[in-house]
């Protein structure tokens, strides 16, 4: 009985094969912010605080690209289960012209507008000084972003995942080195502080970009076509997959939003504690990384399941996935409550910083467990049967009607501390789980997206 609910040989040697390099290629992407958060933090709270905020435009803008990759990792796995290429490649293709759009918007905003937008965050004269030339700096990464994260989708979906891992390992070794050089003038170059982490994640996003690309073409994936055929883009795929995304893209800015908004209720408490929520932030983006793999893993598996009809297998690989994600997610909040002093061993910060930043790690691995679980059941089972509009409507509710009104309760009525505040909005993932899994025991999030589609000619 326990082989059967954690899963065969079967399981496992797919679960490994494209959770592991997943995994690593999560760990890299979130390295790159950690290495900047470290690196910046030597420089004191301002600096850090600067940077936070001015990557919470970048954060929209991620949120939305996951949205649109993760619209296409769902259409890319189903389709994979039916060897559809042709139209795997034009979901590439769409989800490509959808985010390099968006990137461009969010680009032109960003270089023209980066003093208001800071200002929009914070009061300090410094803070908003420092975080626009972050910004202005950074915003050059967006396009080139968008490119790597839905090549990076695809390639996953269909059972590439190692390259997007080597590319990923490349720009993370890049960024640390340039960071050192440039944060603190090594080697005789200029000392440039804040906008020098800038220009060493710039041009590690430049060389990861063009690494993927070169790469994908010369080697030919199964994925890749001509442009005039990965852009040639019939209307019922558009169709489909825009009515689809939208809502997934509608979900995860929805819920990015509420995530600014946070930032703007923890910035009102002052600059220290923008730095601690930055530090703990990052830190929860470095645990989380584990759990994006597993969440990645699930979707590929389950999405190709659901794509050869075979339902039942679907239904039971989930169920494994949750099972597992809550052990594990249950050892790594113990894990974090004895290694929190470690954690924050690396950054130069005053005592207050340190203070704050410990309890609120020490919440976030009580509330660990559930919220690992919440996220693979959502972006690795819900997700990969289509069931977007549910997933919405939950964030909704959790963020808008129980997170915020507590947060705004806990800081103007109340008067919570910092920590209390934190706490309140993590009560939402309770909430999150209740649903989670009444929507998974009654199997009416599984839906075959490409199901209609049995002639390719249709497209």
């Amino acid at each position: 009985m326990i082989c059967y609910l954690l899963g065969d040989r079967e399981f496992y040697k797919t679960f490994f094969k494209l959770a592991i390099p997943i995994t690593i290629q999560h760990f890299v992407s979130a390295s790159l912010n950690l290495i900047d958060n470290i690196m910046v933090g030597q420089l004191g709270a301002n600096e850090l605080a600067a940077v936070g905020l001015a990557n919470q435009v970048y954060f929209l803008l991620f949120l939305f690209l996951l949205g649109i990759s993760g619209g296409a990792s769902i259409f890319a796995a189903q389709l994979w289960g039916k060897k559809d290429l042709p139209n795997i490649r034009r979901i590439l293709g769409l989800s490509l012209l959808i985010g390099g759009g968006a990137s461009l918007l969010f680009f032109l905003i960003s270089i023209s507008n980066s003093q208001s937008i800071l200002e929009l965050f914070s009061q300090d004269p410094l803070v908003i000084e420092l975080g626009a030339n972050y910004l202005r700096i950074t915003s050059f990464t967006y396009v080139m972003t968008a490119i790597t994260t839905c090549y990076s989708a695809v390639l996953r979906s269909v059972g590439e995942v190692k390259l997007p891992m080597k590319v990923n390992l490349i720009a993370i070794v890049i960024n640390t080195i340039l960071n050192y050089l440039l944060i603190f003038g090594a080697f005789g170059l200029p000392k440039m502080g804040v906008a020098g982490a800038a220009l060493a994640t710039l041009l590690a996003r430049l060389v990861e970009t063009a690494v993927l690309l070169f790469i994908t073409y010369r080697h030919q994936y199964d994925v890749i076509s001509k442009p005039s055929q990965m852009f040639h883009i019939p209307s019922a795929l558009a169709k489909r997959f825009s009515n689809t995304t939208g809502i997934l893209v509608a979900k995860d800015l929805s819920w990015a939003l509420g995530m600014v908004l946070y930032m703007m209720i923890f910035a009102r408490l002052g600059t220290e504690v923008v730095a601690s929520i930055n530090i703990v932030s990052t830190v929860r983006q470095l645990i989380m990384v584990l759990f994006n793999g597993i969440a990645g893993a699930c979707l590929v598996m389950v999405g190709n399941q659901i794509g050869a009809s075979d339902e039942p297998k679907a239904f039971l690989y989930s169920q494994q996935f949750l099972i597992i994600t809550f052990i594990i997610g249950s050892l790594m909040g113990g894990l974090t409550v004895l290694g929190s002093n470690l954690i924050l061993a690396p950054y130069k910060i005053s005592t207050v910083v340190f203070q704050q930043s410990h309890a609120l790690i020490l919440i976030n691995a009580l509330f660990l467990p559930v919220t690992v679980f919440n996220m693979v059941a959502v972006v690795g089972v819900l997700r990969s049967g289509g069931d977007i509009f549910f997933c919405f409507i939950m964030d909704l509710v959790a963020i808008y009607l129980i997170g915020m009104p507590l947060a705004m309760l806990g800081q103007s009525v109340w008067n919570y501390s910092t920590e209390g505040i934190f706490a309140l909005i993590s009560l939402q993932e309770i909430f999150k789980m209740a649903l989670c899994l009444k929507r998974f025991v009654s199997k009416r999030w599984i839906n075959n997206l490409i199901n209609e589609f049995d002639n390719p000619a249709i497209f």
